[in-house]
């Protein structure tokens, strides 16, 4: 490969990865305010304001199946990542002009990020084919600059929906996400080098007009069938066709592979478990968290009052720290020989966790007697959380990678993703609902108080029963040398 044709697929990667960040910006600038959106602007319930959060967050989970499906089939991901822009930014526009029926904005959003999502990503891989260094390199700046979109987003758009207005804060995500089609844009010079599959020659011979006319099709009956599951709340229904579905796939994958391969697979299963439920209990921070800091703590530093919504930046900014931080020890580590099982860094994860919660727990105790109280409790509790992630995530996808069969890397993620993003936060919508009193359909200090109790058990339970699979291996292994 020439130097030239390497420094164009460079150029082209850090494009995307500009892309993405901006997407992300325009994303978790939506996740930071939405659930507030629904209780003081729209005037929902708790339990309804969580309800259509979490079946949302879902959908967006299992949409980019989808989208992934049609670009490697027909229109190429450059293609799929173009439409998935625009239809989020028209996305947060028509929840400025149709605000009482939220439900169309949520649709465009749910296609929208659908086919961005993991047709983004497909293209930086496309920049480093048989490169696995600049591959790695290049999702390491991926992480980093997520991370730096969604933290930004989480100061800007709190920031505009409590001083200036409602509208201005999706204006702003959708400008966000207008920054990155114009990057998106202007990068298409240094994809010269792309050559078509023969899955996407066929569309890229079709006139302009037949394109449109296939997307627009495409897009209206997507837009129908997410707007009537969004609306009657038919979320549930499609996540256990989801779920059957994957559940096959592991299974034949299972059958069809060796009896080492097996062993890892059913660990893996199993730790599945655990991460996704973490992921149910971590995703209160967007849910059910900010409804507490609003009516009970103190934001107020200086005579200045700190947007709740803005709190939510406190995760993306712990995790560049602390994955600096981690990045390093992984290498101190790795020198001293010294390499941490996947079920460890998951135990890790279930510690913080707990401590998380546990932190809340007290802070309810506190807001029952003292409200308002002082917003370091739920600081800590977000902190510990965001660190926790670097031991989820990044570990199983890793995990995963090492362990699945060849040419079921991209089948098992893909499932791992349907468990850890859509289930985990479909379920996360009952822990919400945990802390909602049913005679008055609002939370209050004590159902919090008991809500955040019962998930500090649950999660004490989870890193008992994982410590235990630890040591039963460290036994194992002791049992075999000796």
């Amino acid at each position: 490969m020439s130097t030239v044709l390497k420094k164009r697929q460079h150029k082209a990667a850090l494009c995307i990865i500009a892309v993405i960040m901006w997407e992300f910006f325009s994303f978790y600038g939506l996740k930071a305010i939405l659930v507030l959106y629904f209780t003081s602007q729209l005037h929902f319930s708790d339990a309804a304001a969580y309800q259509l959060f979490g079946s949302f967050i879902s959908l967006v989970f299992i949409t980019p199946i989808l989208g992934g499906w049609l670009a490697d089939r027909y229109c190429g991901y450059r293609y799929a990542t173009a439409t998935g822009s625009l239809l989020i930014i028209f996305g947060h526009l028509m929840l400025t002009m149709f605000g009482q029926n939220v439900f169309i904005g949520l649709s465009l959003l749910t296609m929208g990020i659908g086919f961005f999502k993991s047709n983004a990503v497909c293209l930086i891989s496309t920049c480093y084919l048989h490169d696995p260094i600049g591959a790695t390199s290049a999702f390491s700046w991926y992480y980093v600059a997520g991370n730096i979109g969604s933290m930004l987003a989480s100061v800007v758009c709190p920031y505009l929906v409590e001083n200036v207005s409602w509208d201005l804060g999706f204006i702003v995500a959708a400008f966000g996400m207008m920054l990155g089609y114009l990057i998106f844009l202007f990068s298409k010079r240094y994809f010269i080098w792309e050559t078509n599959t023969k899955k996407t020659e066929a569309w890229d011979h079709l006139s302009f007009s037949k394109k449109i006319a296939i997307t627009s099709t495409i897009l209206t009956a997507s837009f129908l069938f997410f707007y009537e599951v969004l609306r009657h709340d038919c979320v549930a229904y499609l996540l256990m066709f989801a779920v059957i579905i994957a559940l096959t796939i592991f299974a034949k994958i299972y059958k069809n592979t060796t009896s080492a391969h097996r062993k890892g697979l059913m660990m893996m299963a199993w730790l599945t478990v655990f991460v996704t439920s973490f992921w149910i209990f971590s995703n209160q921070v967007s849910s059910s968290y900010p409804l507490f800091i609003l009516r009970y703590v103190n934001r107020n530093i200086g005579g200045l009052t700190i947007p709740t919504g803005m709190f939510q930046s406190l995760n993306a900014g712990s995790i560049l720290v602390a994955g600096a931080c981690m990045a390093y020890l992984w290498r101190f580590l790795g020198r001293h020989h010294i390499r941490p099982q996947t079920d460890t860094k998951v135990s890790i994860a279930l510690m913080l966790l707990v401590f998380g919660f546990g932190t809340m727990t007290y802070a309810a105790t506190l807001a029952h007697e003292y409200a308002p109280i002082s917003m370091l409790l739920p600081i800590f509790s977000i902190i510990f959380l965001g660190v926790a992630e670097l031991f989820t995530e990044p570990v199983m996808l890793a995990a995963w990678g090492d362990i699945a069969p060849h040419d079921t890397e991209g089948r098992l993620v893909a499932i791992y993703f349907l468990f850890m993003g859509a289930i985990g936060n479909y379920v996360s919508i009952w822990v919400a609902k945990l802390t909602v009193d049913p005679d008055t359909s609002h939370a209050s200090a004590t159902t919090y108080h008991t809500a955040y109790s019962q998930v500090t058990r649950i999660a004490l339970v989870l890193l008992g029963l994982l410590l235990l699979r630890v040591c039963w291996r460290k036994y194992r292994v002791k049992h075999v040398i000796s």
